[in-house]
């Protein structure tokens, strides 16, 4: 068991702004004197992020979330505890339309919680994609937004205490409705 920070970077490198994930686990891997933190990145299938971090873990998942009318824009939400209703109703509404990756994010987390698997915090960052081509590098609207979780992830895992102050507790119609 670690007890520590770990950083789970979502998504694809070669599919544009998916790679906005692994794109900030690189960036907090090159930092100098940056806080003590282990990172992970999922490029294959998302049912498996449960296997990154054990129960006594403070996890940080960070993932491209659909297009839609604001690129860029940061979603952070805090799930650790239940949310009143089950994510993967929210989700089985319209997947194809929420989603970036075969199985949703909110799926495998939910399965991580049915098999009791949960870390003792964890919190979602999510940017939202521009553009998802194959080839394509990230946009620079997600690449901006990049740099802003990197330093956001640096002053909460520097002081972990405020993580309270710098996280909204997810909504209560489930995990997140855009990813």
């Amino acid at each position: 068991m670690n007890g520590g920070w770990l950083v789970v970077g979502v998504g694809n490198r070669d599919r544009g702004d998916d790679a906005v994930g692994p794109h900030v686990c690189d960036r907090l891997r090159a930092l100098d004197g940056g806080p003590e933190f282990r990172s992970s990145v999922c490029e294959g299938s998302v049912v498996d992020l449960l296997l990154h971090w054990d129960d006594d873990d403070r996890v940080v998942i960070v993932d491209a979330i659909a297009p839609g009318d604001e690129p860029g824009r940061i979603v952070a939400l805090d799930i650790t505890h239940d949310v009143t209703q089950d994510a993967t109703q929210v989700m089985a509404q319209a997947p194809s339309a929420v989603s970036t990756h075969e199985v949703d994010v909110s799926v495998a987390i939910e399965l991580a919680r049915a098999l009791g698997r949960m870390p003792a915090q964890l919190l979602l960052i999510g940017v939202e994609a521009e553009q998802l081509a194959w080839g394509a590098p990230l946009s620079a609207r997600v690449a901006a937004a990049a740099d802003e979780v990197v330093g956001l992830l640096v002053e909460l895992i520097g002081d972990g205490d405020r993580a309270h102050r710098l996280w909204r507790p997810a909504p209560s119609d489930g995990i997140m409705k855009a990813w």
